[in-house]
C-alpha cells in the first residue's frame, strides 16, 4: 500500500453496523465500507482476532490519506491501487505508468487516482440487514465510469467464517484494476505466522520498492516460491514466514492463482483459509507492512500482512493497470472490463479454525 497519497482534513464518520451469531461478530464501519471488529470463536470454545486494525486509530489529528484514518479489517478497492511517481520505476513498469488510457476505456477521472477508489475514503449506506448479514452501498460521483459498488457481508450460520460478495456497476464502458484488501495482524514472535499459498504460476517483487532504503527484496524480480524470493543484496529470503526479525516494507504479487490461501498463526493456534474467485481477480498481493516506515502515522509501529485478491499491477493504479505491463504480458490480465448493462460480482469467504503448533511447520 502506497503511503504517500491523498489529502484528508477529518477523521472517519458516519455509522457503524454490528453483527453478533453464533460462531463470531463483526462491525460495518459506513467511513469506506471497512469491516471491523472481527472475532471468531473457534471449535475449542478460544476466539481469535485474526485481523489487524490500525494502530493510529482514535489519535487525534488529521491521518494522510484518508483511506489510512480508519483502515481495518477488510474493505472493497475499486479502482484498486493509486498514483505512483512514475520517475521512481523501472523502463517498463514506468512506460505502463505513463500510459495514454486506450479507446475502449473511459477517461480517468479524479476519483480513479485516488487510494484503492473513492469508496475507500467516504460514507457507504445501508442497504439492508438481518441477523447475521450487513450489505452496504455508495454511489461513485457522476464523473466516474462507475456507478456503484454494494457489498454484503455475512456471517456464516454452521461455521466461524465469513461470506462476501461484492457488485460493481459502471456508468460506461471502461477497464479497472479492482481488488479486495483483507489486512491480518501479525503476531510479536519473528515467523510465527506461515502464509501457504494453495498455486500460483509465477510471483513477482513490487517495481519500486516499495519504500526506498528499506524494502529489500530485489525491486521486479520473479519467483515461483514464496520461500525463495530473490533479494536485492543477493541471494533469497523467506517471506513465508512473518513478521521478520527486522524491520521493512514490501510488496510481492503471485499471479495466476488459483483462489486459496491458507494462513497459520503458531502463536494462536489458528488456521484462516481465504478463498475467492479467480476467474475475476486472478492474483494475490501481499503487502508486508513489518515497522518499516518511520513517519506519521506509521512511527514504526506497523504490523500486518495484507493478503489482497485482485486483478491489477501491484497497487500502482488505473493507468498501469489498465496498459501494457509486465505481468499481463505474461498472461495474467491486470484489469477488469466493465460493462455498463452488466453488473459485475464476485464473492469470497474467510474461515477460521484451530490448528495444533505441530501441525503447522
Amino acid at each position: 500500500m502506497d503511503a504517500h497519497q491523498g489529502s484528508a482534513e477529518h477523521q472517519p464518520t458516519g455509522d457503524v453496523w454490528a453483527v453478533r451469531w453464533a460462531h463470531g461478530e463483526f462491525k460495518i464501519h459506513a467511513r469506506g465500507g471497512m469491516l471491523g471488529g472481527t472475532q471468531f470463536r473457534l471449535a475449542d470454545g478460544r476466539s481469535v482476532r485474526p485481523f489487524y486494525e490500525a494502530p493510529w486509530l482514535g489519535e487525534a489529528g488529521p491521518v494522510v490519506p484518508e483511506l489510512l484514518a480508519g483502515m481495518r479489517n477488510e474493505f472493497s478497492c475499486a479502482p484498486f491501487g493509486g498514483v505512483y511517481q512514475s520517475e521512481g520505476l523501472p523502463p517498463d513498469w514506468r512506460a505502463a505508468a505513463e500510459s495514454e488510457v486506450l479507446d475502449v476505456d473511459a477517461p480517468l477521472m479524479e476519483s480513479d487516482l485516488l487510494l484503492h477508489g473513492y469508496g475507500g475514503a467516504h460514507d457507504w449506506q445501508l442497504d439492508s440487514r438481518s441477523q447475521d448479514t450487513v450489505r452496504i452501498a455508495i454511489y461513485y460521483p457522476d464523473t466516474s465510469p462507475l456507478r456503484r459498488v454494494t457489498r454484503t457481508v455475512a456471517g456464516d450460520p454452521d461455521a466461524a467464517a465469513i461470506n462476501f460478495s461484492v457488485t460493481i456497476e459502471a456508468r460506461r464502458t471502461c477497464r479497472r484494476p479492482i481488488g479486495v484488501h483483507p489486512n491480518i495482524a501479525l503476531p510479536e514472535l519473528a515467523g510465527a505466522l506461515h502464509i501457504k499459498p494453495a498455486g500460483f504460476e509465477f510471483g513477482m517483487v513490487h517495481p519500486f520498492g516499495p519504500e526506498k532504503g528499506v524494502s529489500r527484496a530485489a525491486p521486479g524480480a520473479l519467483f515461483s516460491d514464496l520461500a525463495k524470493v530473490p533479494m536485492h543484496a543477493g541471494g533469497a529470503s523467506r517471506f513465508d514466514r512473518l513478521p521478520f526479525a527486522y524491520d521493512t516494507e514490501e510488496t510481492l504479487q503471485l499471479c495466476g492463482c488459483d483462489g486459496r490461501v491458507e494462513i497459520v498463526d503458531t502463536e494462536a493456534q489458528a488456521r484462516y483459509r481465504l478463498s475467492w474467485d479467480a476467474s475475476v481477480l486472478p492474483s494475490l498481493l501481499l503487502w508486508i507492512s513489518n515497522r518499516g516506515r518511520a513517519y506519521a502515522p506509521w512511527n514504526s509501529r506497523n504490523l500486518c500482512v495484507g493478503v489482497e485478491p485482485m486483478a491489477g499491477a501491484f497497487d500502482l493504479g488505473s493507468r498501469a493497470g489498465i496498459a501494457d505491463n509486465p505481468i499481463n504480458r505474461r498472461g495474467v490480465k491486470t484489469a477488469v472490463m466493465f460493462d455498463p448493462g452488466q453488473p459485475l460480482s464476485f464473492s469470497y469467504r474467510f474461515e477460521a479454525d484451530t490448528v495444533r503448533e505441530s501441525g503447522a511447520s
